[in-house]
């Protein structure tokens, strides 16, 4: 591999390979973008707004099920079973500890995405009360600038009735 500490990076005729890549293979601006790739099939449905309801089914469904239980119930012939709990005793020295571990982990998370939740209710509250709070401002600046403009087309009004009784003496 060439040295790239004595070598300099050019940029533009990188760039000038891109583009010509581009125009060789016909792709426009028109074609897809990376927003319109299709994510993982099992990731769910996700939309680039903020569901608030989305948000706390969410965090609902992660504090109910953030504990990891190693041992699923057992099932199936008696002789598979027997051999399945053998199993279980043999390796459980080695499963409970990565299994609490990662039930700690999940609690830590569901309590900060409930930490979010309220976090972000909080502000939603905030914002609303400084939204109508500016609204009950620009309603009685209204109010004035309406008392104002009345005003002044009241005096507007008498200046034009002087004028005219001065213009017809």
């Amino acid at each position: 591999m060439e040295n790239q500490t004595n070598s300099s990076i050019n940029v533009s005729e990188i760039m000038e390979g891109i583009r010509a890549e581009i125009k060789e293979k016909g792709y426009s601006s028109e074609m897809l973008s990376f927003a319109d790739v299709p994510g993982d099939a099992d990731s769910g449905d996700y939309s680039e707004r903020f569901d608030a309801d989305m948000l706390h089914g969410n965090v609902q469904y992660v504090n109910a099920n953030h504990r990891v239980d190693p041992y699923r119930p057992l099932s199936g012939n008696p002789i598979g079973v027997f051999f399945k709990k053998v199993i279980r005793k043999l390796v459980s020295f080695y499963v409970e500890p990565y299994a609490a571990e990662q039930s700690s982990l999940n609690a830590n998370i569901a309590q900060a995405q409930s930490q979010i939740e309220l976090y972000i209710q909080e502000s939603r509250m905030h914002s609303t009360k400084a939204l109508l709070e500016r609204i009950e401002a620009l309603e009685l600046q209204q109010k004035n600038s309406r008392i104002a403009m009345e005003q002044m087309q009241a005096q507007i009004a008498q200046l034009q009735a002087k004028l005219e009784q001065e213009g017809t003496r």
